[in-house]
C-alpha cells in the first residue's frame, strides 16, 4: 500500500516522524510519502489556501525527501493527490497531533480535516491525536496504535469505503496500561455532541487593547459513558468513523416549503 502522511503540528512535529517511523516498520507499505505544513496549523479546521498562492518545497527532514507546503493540513492533502504526488496514495494519515481531538473539537481540528480531504478523493484515512501531557510519548503512541490502523484502513480499501474517515484518540493513560502490561481497551464510540467549558481569558496587550485568548479547557466527564469523550475518561483508545455528508437525512425527509 501506498500511504500519504501529514498532520497540523508542522513538519518538524515529533508525532509525524513517531508514525512515519512505524509505517515503515510495515510490510505491507510500499511507498510513504510525507507531505506537511511547514507551520502549526492547528485549529484551522478545513481552510483552503485561495487568496495566495502555495509555493511547495521539496526538502529533506530527518535524512527524508518530504514535501513542506506554506498552507493548512487540507492544503496538504488536496495538492500532493492533485499536483504533487505522481499517483493517489491508497491511504492517508494525519498525525499523531498533540493533544486530544474529541467531541466537537473534531470539526475545529486540522488533524481530521486532513483526513477529511483525502475522503473527497474516496480515499480511507485516519486521524490520530494524542492526549497533551508535559511529556508526550508519541513514539509508544504509534507503536501501540498503527499496526491496528493500518489493519483497519486495509479492510475500508478492500471495501471500496473511501469516503470514511477513522478519528482516533489515545488517552495518556492508555500509554501506561500498556507499559504496566494490562490490558489496552479500544473503543468504536460516537463523538460527544456536547460544548465543552471554553472561556475566554480576558486581559489587556502592551498598548492596552483588550484581547480575547481562548483556554479550550478540557471536558469534565464521568468514565463510561458511550461516547468517544467519555470512554477517553476511562482509559479506552476510542475510534469515530466518520464521513463528510453534513446532510440531515431526517429533516431532509419531513422538511416542507
Amino acid at each position: 500500500m501506498h500511504v500519504l502522511l501529514t498532520n497540523d503540528d508542522g513538519v518538524h512535529a515529533q508525532g509525524l516522524w513517531a508514525v512515519a517511523e512505524e509505517i515503515q516498520k510495515d510490510s505491507r507499505i510500499s511507498r510513504l510519502d510525507i507531505i506537511a505544513p511547514a507551520m502549526q496549523q492547528s485549529g484551522v479546521s478545513h481552510s483552503i489556501t485561495y487568496l495566495t498562492p502555495l509555493t511547495p518545497k521539496r526538502t529533506v527532514v530527518k535524512n527524508r525527501e518530504v514535501w513542506v507546503v506554506d498552507g493548512t493540513p487540507a492544503d496538504c492533502v488536496k495538492l500532493g493527490i492533485m499536483s504533487l504526488l505522481e499517483q493517489p496514495p491508497d491511504l492517508v494519515i494525519s498525525g499523531i497531533n498533540e493533544g486530544l481531538n474529541s467531541g466537537m473539537n473534531a470539526i475545529y481540528s486540522g488533524t481530521v480535516a486532513a483526513a477529511r480531504e483525502a475522503t473527497f478523493f474516496n480515499i480511507p484515512a485516519a486521524a490520530l491525536s494524542l492526549e497533551y501531557e508535559s511529556e508526550l510519548d508519541f513514539q509508544h503512541a504509534a507503536l501501540l496504535s498503527i499496526s491496528r490502523i493500518l489493519d483497519l484502513l486495509q479492510n475500508l480499501l478492500s471495501q471500496e469505503a473511501g469516503k470514511t474517515l477513522l478519528n482516533v484518540n489515545i488517552p495518556a493513560s492508555a500509554l501506561s496500561s500498556d507499559q504496566d502490561n494490562e490490558p489496552v481497551c479500544w473503543k468504536v464510540v460516537p463523538m460527544k455532541l456536547t460544548r465543552h467549558k471554553d472561556p475566554y481569558i480576558v486581559g489587556r496587550d502592551p498598548k492596552q487593547r483588550t484581547y480575547y485568548w481562548s483556554t479550550d479547557q478540557p471536558f469534565v466527564e464521568v468514565p463510561g459513558a458511550g461516547t468517544d469523550v467519555d470512554s477517553i475518561a476511562s482509559g479506552a483508545i476510542t475510534i469515530t468513523p466518520m464521513s463528510f455528508d453534513l446532510t440531515d437525512y431526517d429533516l431532509l425527509k419531513n422538511l416542507k416549503l
